[in-house]
């Protein structure tokens, strides 16, 4: 599959999200206005709401039109904290094996299209396959690493989906409930306790890029080392 070929698939798939994104806010503006009218509609129709929040979870993940925290607030919003998650997450579940499959089937250029390769060929979970599992564990549970890049780059290994489904699942949780605890707080008017955990939640996300970067920047520092001493000695040298 060529880059402007997958480039344009990713473009129609954003378009019709963004497309059905604002058909609902215009559908739903009178909820809007008043959110608890949410809850109530949400209550009248909760399986068909749950079933928006999983879909609206999985899309996220394929096209990232929004953060995900955005989903999982409004979630804990709606559903609760712990009911709120478990959608989530199955949401996650089923967006993630959705792009890793999306991967597979159109090869390196598809992940190209909207990823720089060099961005790619620089995380350490496609340059050490010795230690991905426990790469990609840890770089799940770090709050504020770009999940939506590493899915794409999983995609491009041989690790099983099974295996990274379970990985990923636990290692997310614990950010995952923290927003969804912030938008129950929220939809039960306790303000202080959401604001407590939004900031508690930002805090742990910086930390966690900051870590992230210092990360990449060591494992990129020590790939630039061990390049010359994998290309030998120059040849042109007698």
């Amino acid at each position: 599959m060529k880059k402007s070929k997958a480039s344009l698939f990713l473009s129609v798939i954003s378009a019709v999200f963004l497309a059905l994104t604002v058909l609902g806010i215009w559908l739903m503006r009178e909820y809007l206005a008043d959110p608890d009218l949410v809850r109530e509609r949400i209550g009248e129709h909760y399986f068909l709401g749950a079933l928006a929040l999983v879909l609206i979870s999985a899309a996220q993940v394929v096209v990232a039109l929004v953060p995900g925290e955005v989903v999982e607030i409004a979630a804990g919003y709606v559903f609760g904290s712990w009911i709120g998650s478990l959608l989530c997450l199955v949401g996650i579940v089923l967006g993630s094996s959705t792009t890793i499959l999306l991967v597979r089937r159109f090869g390196a250029r598809f992940v190209y299209a909207f990823y720089p390769k060099e961005k790619i060929d620089a995380l350490p979970i496609i340059n050490d396959p010795a230690k991905r599992n426990l790469l990609t564990f840890i770089l799940f549970v770090i709050p504020g690493t770009p999940k939506d890049l590493f899915t794409y780059a999983i995609g491009l290994t041989d690790m099983s989906i099974p295996l990274y489904i379970a990985l990923t699942t636990v290692a997310r949780f614990p950010s995952v409930i923290l927003s969804t605890v912030s938008g129950n707080a929220v939809g039960d008017e306790n303000y202080t306790k959401a604001i407590l955990f939004v900031v508690i939640t930002a805090a742990v996300s910086g930390i966690g890029l900051l870590i992230y970067n210092m990360l990449s920047k060591r494992h990129n520092k020590r790939k630039q080392e061990a390049a010359p001493q994998e290309r030998g000695p120059d040849s042109s040298i007698e």
